[in-house]
C-alpha cells in the first residue's frame, strides 16, 4: 500500500484531484483536497501520476520507500495567464463555461415569472408562489455562491501560485503567507487587466513584505 502526497514542484503546494495509477493492476485513485492518496502497490510496480495543467510523472515502487512518499509534478502551462485574446477563449474562460454549464445542470431550470393578471388564475398562481418561493430563494442563494466562486477562480487565474512563486522565488509556507497577505481583489484585477499590472503589483507588495522582515 502506498501512502503519498502529490505536490506542485515549483510552489510545493498540494495538488488536489490528481490521478494516481498503478500500471500493473490498472487501479486508479484521486488525490484529496490536500493532495493525499492511498493506492495498492507491490514491489517494482510502475506508478503514474498526472493532473490537469501538469506534466505527468512515473516512478517504480520499492519496498524501501518511506511510509509516505511525495510526488512532484512540474506545471505545464504558461506562468503568465493570457488575459486578452482575440478570436479565442482563454483557459479561464473555457473553465468558466464548463463551471456555468455544470451549475445550470445541477440547479435545473430557472423559474419564470408567474402572471396574476387573470382573476381565474389567482389561486393557482398564489399556490405556485408558495410552493416555489423557497426554491427560488435557494436558487438566488446558489447564484450568489456561484458568483463568489467565479470571482475567486478569476483571482486564482490572474494571481496564481506559480506566477507568484516565479517572481518572488518563494515556496511552501512562505509563498502561502505572501499570497494570503497580498492577494488582490477581483475588483482590482478587473480594473487592471494586463499582466504588467499584476507584475508591478507583486513587485510593490514584495518590497513591503521584505521590509517587514519576512524571511
Amino acid at each position: 500500500m502506498i501512502n503519498g502526497v502529490l505536490r506542485d514542484s515549483t510552489t510545493l503546494f498540494p495538488i488536489a484531484a490528481g490521478t494516481i495509477t498503478n500500471s500493473a493492476t490498472g487501479k486508479t485513485v484521486k488525490t484529496d483536497n490536500v493532495g493525499f492518496f492511498k493506492l495498492e502497490a507491490g514491489a517494482n510496480d510502475f506508478i503514474y501520476a498526472s493532473a490537469k495543467s501538469y506534466r505527468f510523472d512515473t516512478l517504480k515502487y520499492s519496498l524501501m520507500f518511506t511510509d509516505t512518499i511525495t510526488i512532484y509534478l512540474p506545471f505545464s502551462g504558461n506562468v503568465l495567464p493570457v488575459v486578452t485574446v482575440k478570436g479565442q477563449y482563454t483557459r479561464y474562460q473555457l473553465d468558466s463555461i464548463e463551471r456555468k454549464k455544470a451549475f445550470e445542470e445541477n440547479r435545473g431550470t430557472v423559474l419564470k415569472t408567474l402572471s396574476t393578471d387573470h382573476p381565474s388564475g389567482f389561486g393557482l398562481t398564489f399556490n405556485l408562489d408558495n410552493v416555489f418561493k423557497k426554491k427560488y430563494r435557494n436558487q438566488k442563494g446558489e447564484e450568489r455562491v456561484f458568483s463568489i466562486l467565479e470571482k475567486s477562480a478569476y483571482v486564482d487565474y490572474r494571481f496564481s501560485p506559480n506566477l507568484v512563486a516565479y517572481y518572488t522565488g518563494y515556496k511552501g509556507e512562505k509563498l502561502r503567507t505572501f499570497m494570503n497577505l497580498y492577494s488582490p481583489s477581483f475588483e482590482w484585477l478587473r480594473q487592471h487587466p494586463t499582466n504588467e499590472d499584476v507584475l508591478y503589483y507583486i513587485n510593490d507588495k514584495l518590497k513591503i513584505f521584505k521590509a517587514k522582515g519576512s524571511k
